[in-house]
């Protein structure tokens, strides 16, 4: 019989963790019918602090998450975390500030609360035009990019025409529409597979069937990578000899460069934490240094999802009460940050060491001239080139195919794809299923998440609210599972169109900008109104959609990057920048020149969620449970908490044992004073 990657005894493995998945669904689908839509969409509002928190890392942990990050490593070095690692104040303070009062609004989506905060016929309209966005732009936008790096693992991997046998998978091949592949048809079937048993589950389960999957999903994909990175590291001979192999291969002189001449990192921006900077420096982040003082300083909190809103949301509106959903939210904070970093890293930098760049460099240069000259092929490079299934050369599985300036077919190195490599050169047949199905399990708990997440909006915030008010539980149950499939064929239609997810990002986060003050203002102060929210939503809208339309037309002015001058704007966190400021005036001035909030809703809506902040008589007999300024201090203290508590670990993984003993020492003291503080307020009520 014909070889393939996967032994049997692995498709044994991947089979059963989706059959699992398929049976959760089936196990939970009675429960999930009642309460229509509320108890659809938020499990009952039943769930424990861990099980939410795990939930929501579970859908931060995507299949592509792995991969980006060895790819910043090799063009970063660990700085590049920071990347993600600026979202530690955004967590926090969704956690200190907001947590507590999405689940006392009693919500279903987050866009309902407009309504609730606001009334009246601009708060209607607002909550529709945004639930349209949720569940349309945003879902298609993080959809696409999940499914480009489930793509890049499954194409090392699942060979289908294998499976199926050559005269199946040539017909199914046939009738596939061109429009829908996700790179190659393997990759598509792969894709195609793991959609459908995600919206299996999530239209027959719920939410509820949602999070227990995400439990078992995370413990498996969490448990897989810091296996794939001990055995990476052992492999190397240990820690020590990792970080030696890395500096023989990548010396402080600079020495190491590709064959075009360009140096690549030195051993020492490879494990550094803190980033260089500016244009031209080998490991810098590609950005200036405003840009990275504006990420920490004002990128976290002028987002619209600084409180929480979204998917966030959602997690915490299942909680059995605001106590539960404040600890979920601390411990998500903890687990997304100072447990996922550094299996992903440490594997990173592993990778950099057993497929060393120049190798990979000059395997790309000897694929490209088998391309050109047949006389340069070696049989080994054919079979890789037939059939990379049975590819016996360690370094193709890091090197993709693309089209240079001249329209010529070449090979190019993609450090992204060290992660998956790993698995093929490290691990035995049955562990590979599992690593497989870790990294299936990830990806299927972030499409849960969006498409039900997308599905509640259409359900919650056009059908139950503009269409049928008076809809049965079993109407609303049975338009929610309409909704999902509708949400999930949407996703797969649009994803597969995107090419340059990097450009609907920053048109996402321009977006998004024009939102994050409104929605800050919008808990923490009484006159705030809906125009406050629609004067930055369209601003933010208009400044992101111009510069993106402006940008993709080729029209900047010469010598900038962007709409705006370039002595305003060099880089896209400029942009963002400048679009949340402007966003923020134009809000801040409709609030003044609109009327304030009719004072019986602004009254039940601090009964209702007790907010922080500047609320006047209105709220009298509805003091918040931790005053603003208790909740600065927690933000602070957790804030310390988990910066320490990562780093402490990375030293000690660097082997700076007695620095890195002492940060998380630090990160103890903090975390105890934390939950000593939240602690306190359920056991005073």
């Amino acid at each position: 019989m014909e070889t393939t990657v996967l032994a049997p005894i692995d498709w044994l493995v991947i089979s059963a963790m989706l059959g699992f998945s398929l049976l959760i669904g089936f196990l939970v689908k009675d429960q999930a019918s009642e309460g229509g839509v509320e108890g659809f969409f938020t499990a009952g509002r039943k769930m424990k602090w861990w099980l939410l928190g795990t939930s929501i890392v579970a859908t931060t942990f995507a299949s592509d998450t792995p991969l980006a990050i060895t790819g910043w490593i090799a063009k970063y070095g660990i700085a590049g975390n920071w990347f993600w690692w600026g979202g530690v104040l955004g967590s926090v303070a969704m956690t200190v500030f907001f947590a507590r009062k999405w689940r006392t609004s009693g919500v279903v989506t987050d866009v309902e609360l407009t309504e609730l905060r606001y009334g009246g016929p601009a708060a209607a309209a607002l909550r529709s035009v945004k639930a349209f966005i949720n569940a349309t732009l945003v879902n298609c936008i993080i959809l696409g990019w999940v499914f480009a790096g489930m793509s890049k693992i499954s194409e090392s991997f699942m060979d289908w025409q294998w499976l199926l046998g050559n005269s199946v998978y040539s017909a199914l091949e046939a009738v596939y529409p061109d429009v829908l592949l996700f790179g190659s048809f393997d990759n598509t079937l792969t894709i195609a597979l793991l959609v459908s048993i995600t919206l299996t589950y999530s239209a027959l389960g719920g939410m509820r069937a949602v999070i227990i999957t995400d439990l078992v999903q995370f413990v498996l994909a969490m448990g897989m990578s810091v296996l794939l990175t001990v055995l990476a590291v052992s492999h190397l001979g240990g820690l020590e000899a990792m970080w030696g192999g890395l500096a023989q291969l990548y010396p402080a002189d600079g020495s190491a460069v590709s064959l075009a001449g360009d140096p690549y990192l030195t051993h020492e921006r490879i494990a550094a934490f803190v980033p260089d900077f500016g244009e031209g420096i080998v490991g810098s982040l590609g950005i200036p240094f405003s840009a990275f003082v504006l990420t920490l300083g004002v990128m976290w909190w002028s987002s619209g999802t600084v409180d929480g809103s979204g998917f966030m949301a959602q997690r915490l509106y299942t909680a059995k009460d605001g106590g539960e959903a404040e600890k979920g939210a601390l411990w998500y904070s903890f687990a997304n940050f100072m447990l996922r970093s550094w299996p992903w890293a440490i594997a990173g930098v592993a990778a950099l060491v057993i497929f060393p760049r120049p190798d990979v460099d000059l395997a790309a240069a000897q694929f490209t001239q088998c391309l050109q000259v047949e006389a340069a092929c070696t049989e080994p490079m054919r079979e890789c080139l037939d059939n990379r299934y049975q590819c016996s050369i360690p370094e193709y599985t890091l090197l993709y195919r693309e089209f240079d300036a001249t329209g010529q077919e070449v090979f190019v190195e993609d450090r992204e794809r060290g992660y998956p490599a790993l698995i093929r050169e490290l691990l035995p047949a049955g562990l590979m299923g599992l690593m497989l199905a870790s990294l299936m399990a990830a990806f299927m708990s972030t499409v849960s998440t969006h498409i039900n997440w997308g599905a509640s909006y259409l359900a919650n915030d056009f059908y139950a609210r503009f269409i049928n008010q008076q809809a049965s539980e079993k109407q609303l149950t049975r338009v929610s599972r309409l909704a999902t499939l509708l949400i999930a064929v949407m996703a797969i239609v649009v994803a597969s169109t995107v090419k340059n997810i990097g450009s609907m990002w920053e048109l996402y986060g321009g977006m998004m900008a024009g939102l994050g003050l409104p929605h800050l203002m919008r808990w923490l102060w009484w006159r705030a109104n809906a125009w406050t929210e629609i004067a930055g939503m369209l601003t933010g809208f208009s400044l992101a959609l111009a510069n993106y339309v402006v940008g993709q037309q080729g029209l900047y002015p010469a010598g900038q990057m962007s709409i705006f001058p370039a002595f305003m704007a060099n880089h896209a966190i400029h942009v963002i920048c400048w679009i949340s400021l402007v966003a923020a005036l134009a809000s801040v001035t409709a609030t003044f020149a609109t009327a304030p909030v009719d004072p019986g809703l602004l009254r039940e809506f601090v009964r209702r969620t007790r907010p922080m902040g500047l609320w006047k008589n209105y709220a009298e007999g509805f003091a918040p449970e931790r005053s603003f300024v208790q909740s600065l201090k927690y933000f602070a203290l957790a804030g310390v908490s988990i910066y320490a508590g990562m780093f402490g670990v990375g030293y000690m993984l660097r082997l700076q044992t007695w620095l890195g003993l002492g940060l998380l020492a630090l990160c103890v003291v903090c975390l105890v004073l934390v939950i000593r503080g939240m602690g306190q307020i359920d056991a005073d009520h």
